[in-house]
């Protein structure tokens, strides 16, 4: 039975602090029980109890620091303690040293076991000695000591588990670090790359080459259990809508073989498991004109395999590379909120002061602009902070968030929102969902920034894979905009980053509108902005 802690240093410090606190204690009883009683009367449980002291501190030099060597001190004081009984009354801080041993060994087990044994052995003792159990008064004082014994065993406990969750993300994080330092290495040197998209329309085209299909798509799991199409083929009717409940699919999940069913005029629909070991990480669906043999689908499948993996891996590096991005964006947010933000306030109270102070004209009306400027740029630090802060919830979908962002800002700009959000089950792959909502919350921004309007039109349109965003005021338009195109160019990046097209243009009648539109049906009348610059109607 050994000790708990995974790190032979830990245990080492804490069981020689015992060792120290153990002639310590021994020689605290002796001090306190000289000066209350009679050492003629006492020395033979004070003898016995010193060689209990002794035994233990011989134990910790021949065998290893576990509980069982903690409960054999505790059983031999507490008899002790009860063959003196109540002269050996003032012994009793003496049991905290194994109470504490038993619980730095084996948490909180071995805190209720020591305390069970100081009971057990205090009453075995007294019996012995007596003949007799404890009066009521004794027994409530050993109560009370009880109580203390258990405390002290559960601060060795807490101990115990402290040094064990550090020791726990020291090796985690050693393991994390391995891990990501060689899929730098592997990322480098794939001839496919990490981006899901690509892979999964590979898996699609493979799969087209083998037979004869009419559409199809590859279908993942998100967090939820829903299913969601990570690329497709094909027209699109919403023959996908409810596909995690179609008992095709569910038979080819669960069972990880191909299944098939009839699918009337459509010919036959086919599901192709996606297999990484003995797990299923995604969904092929085809509707097939013709009937495919169990052997050819099983053969299909088997040589999907290794796109699977790949698919896994990509899925696996992009969820690491999300939380990475989340987090670096909390930082930011902490570090402009505790940073520069408070320095530029502590900076207006003394402008303030300066006002206070003055008798000059020039120098007061210099200080005003000062101070409006200090407010200017405090307040949209403090709304950077807010949309650094502001992400996609893993339980509302894209239009429910960017509409969550455009009415908090509206109540901030005094601006009058209007919203439309038509969006239902169906997810966008979240790093697209990302992108889509920053640069909604760009546009919006920008709003609150330049556009001196009164009105914002919000409308959301989400159509796995395709969607749309329109970002619409009635301000002063473009023209009369900053030259400054910083923030646009960094919308344009995110639009061709997930191949939508972005179109920024001031509305006939008054204004400017933004569009950002994602998949073919969208891109009728829209132009594909094309060097950081945004498109226009013809």
């Amino acid at each position: 039975m050994s000790v708990l802690t995974s790190d032979p240093a830990v245990a080492q410090r804490h069981w020689r602090a015992l060792a120290v606190a153990r002639p310590g204690m021994l020689a605290l009883v002796v001090a306190l029980t000289g000066s209350a009683s009679n050492f003629v009367n006492d020395w033979w449980w004070l003898g016995a109890l010193g060689l209990v002291a002794l035994a233990a501190a011989i134990a910790e030099r021949m065998l290893p620091p576990s509980r069982l060597r903690a409960a054999g001190e505790m059983a031999l004081a507490s008899i002790v303690i009860g063959l003196g009984f109540p002269d050996a009354y003032l012994a009793l801080p003496y049991l905290l040293l194994p109470a504490f041993a038993g619980g730095l060994a084996g948490g909180a087990a071995g805190a209720i076991l020591a305390t069970v044994i100081a009971a057990f052995g205090m009453a075995a003792g007294d019996i012995l000695a007596r003949d007799a159990l404890l009066d009521l008064s004794s027994a409530g004082s050993l109560a009370a000591w009880l109580m203390i014994v258990f405390v002290t065993g559960a601060i060795g406990a807490w101990l115990l588990r402290q040094e064990n969750v550090h020791v726990a993300d020291g090796t985690r994080y050693a393991a994390a670090y391995r891990l990501l330092s060689e899929l730098r290495v592997v990322s480098r040197r794939l001839s496919g790359g990490l981006d899901p998209m690509t892979l999964a329309e590979g898996i699609l085209d493979h799969v087209a080459t083998r037979m004869e299909i009419r559409r199809s798509a590859l279908l993942v799991r998100r967090d939820g259990g829903v299913l969601f199409p990570l690329a497709r083929r094909g027209d699109d009717d919403g023959w996908l809508v409810g596909a995690e409940h179609d008992p095709v699919v569910l038979d080819a999940w669960t069972n990880e073989v191909p299944a098939w069913a009839p699918a009337g005029r459509r010919g036959y629909r086919v599901v192709l498991p996606l297999r990484v070991g003995s797990r299923t990480i995604g969904a092929v669906i085809a509707d097939a004109a013709e009937q495919v043999s169990t052997e050819e689908l099983n053969e299909l499948a088997r040589s999907t395999d290794e796109g699977a993996v790949r698919l896994e891996t990509a899925l696996l590096f992009d969820e690491v590379r999300e939380l990475a991005t989340r987090e670096e964006r909390q930082r930011l947010a902490r570090e402009i909120h505790d940073g520069i933000a408070q320095e530029l306030a502590s900076l207006g109270y003394l402008v303030d002061d300066l006002l206070a102070r003055t008798t000059s004209a020039d120098t007061a009306s210099i200080a005003t602009t000062l101070r409006r400027e200090l407010t200017r740029i405090v307040t949209e630090l403090r709304h950077s902070v807010f949309d650094l802060r502001s992400d996609l919830d893993r339980e509302s979908g894209l239009g429910e968030t960017l509409s969550g962002y455009a009415r908090q800002i509206g109540a901030q700009a005094k601006l009058k929102v209007h919203l439309v959000n038509q969006e239902g089950q169906e997810r966008l792959r979240p790093e697209v969902e990302a992108e889509l909502l920053r640069i909604g919350q760009e546009a919006i921004t920008n709003v609150r920034k330049h556009a001196k309007a009164r009105n914002l039109w919000v409308t959301v349109n989400v159509n796995p894979p395709s969607a749309h965003i329109r970002v619409a005021d009635d301000g002063t338009g473009m023209r009369e905009r900053p030259s400054d195109r910083y923030g646009l160019d960094i919308m344009a990046e995110r639009a061709r980053r997930i191949g939508a097209t972005l179109v920024i243009e001031d509305a006939p009648e008054g204004g400017t509108v933004v569009g950002v539109s994602l998949g073919p049906e969208n891109e009728e009348g829209l132009i594909r902005a094309s060097d950081g610059h945004a498109g226009r109607r013809p």
